[in-house]
C-alpha cells in the first residue's frame, strides 16, 4: 500500500513539474514574441538628391549653346548639367560652363546639378568635388565631378595633369568664352549690316 501511495505521489510531482515547465516555456515564447514585435525593422532608404530632378529626353538641346544634351546612357552624358529655375522649371546643358553662362545671361541664379563621374548620379554643384582634366567633354571645358574623394583621387592618378579645382575657376573660364561669343556675334551682325548696305554707303562705313 505504501508503495502505491509513494508511486502516486511521484507521478503527481512529475505532472506538476511538467506543467510548470510548459507554462514557463509558453511564457518565454510569448515574451520573445513581444520583443520581436516591438523591435523596429530597420530598412536602408537612399533618398535622391532632389526629387525634382529629371532626365533629358531625346532631342533635348542645351539652353545656352543649342547643342545636343546627352542622357546618362551616352558616353558624354556624364557631363550633362541640370538647372532648376526659381519657377521650378528644369533646364539642361551639355556642359557645365554653359549652365553658368545661362545664369549670366538671365541675371538669376539656378539650383545647379552635375553628374557624379563614377555613378552618373546627380549631385549639387556646390557639393561636388571638381577635377580639371585633359579629357573630351561636349564643349571641351574638361571638368568632371565626384561625390567621393577616393573616386576623385583614383581618377587623378589615372589622368596625368588633372587637378582639383573650384566652381569659381569654371566661372572665370566660362565668362571668358561668353565674352568671346558675344564679340563674334557682334562682329557677325556688323558684317551682315554692311553686306545689306548699298555699295556707296558701305564704302563710307569702312
Amino acid at each position: 500500500m505504501k508503495k502505491i501511495i509513494g508511486l502516486l505521489l511521484f507521478m503527481t510531482v512529475l505532472m506538476l513539474t511538467a506543467c510548470g515547465q510548459t507554462e514557463t516555456n509558453t511564457k518565454d515564447a510569448k515574451e520573445e514574441e513581444k520583443v520581436v514585435e516591438s523591435t523596429p525593422v530597420v530598412t536602408e532608404v537612399v533618398a535622391a538628391v532632389d526629387e525634382r530632378l529629371m532626365e533629358p529626353e531625346a532631342g533635348t538641346v542645351c539652353e545656352y549653346c543649342q547643342m545636343t544634351v546627352y542622357d546618362a546612357t551616352h558616353e558624354l552624358g556624364v557631363f550633362t548639367a541640370q538647372g532648376i529655375k526659381s519657377d521650378g522649371t528644369n533646364t539642361f546643358f551639355d556642359d557645365v560652363g554653359c549652365m553658368l553662362n545661362q545664369e549670366r545671361i538671365d541675371g538669376v541664379e539656378m539650383e545647379k546639378f552635375v553628374r557624379d563621374y563614377t555613378t552618373k548620379d546627380w549631385l549639387t554643384l556646390e557639393d561636388a568635388i571638381i577635377v580639371k582634366a585633359d579629357i573630351k567633354t561636349p564643349m571641351n571645358y574638361g571638368y568632371v565631378f565626384f561625390k567621393e574623394q577616393n573616386n576623385a583621387d583614383e581618377f587623378m592618378k589615372e589622368n596625368a595633369g588633372s587637378a582639383l579645382t573650384e566652381v569659381a575657376a569654371i566661372d572665370v573660364v566660362s565668362h571668358e568664352r561668353h565674352l568671346m561669343k558675344m564679340e563674334k556675334m557682334k562682329n557677325a551682325e556688323g558684317s551682315e549690316q554692311m553686306h545689306d548696305m548699298p555699295d556707296a554707303e558701305a564704302s563710307e562705313q569702312k
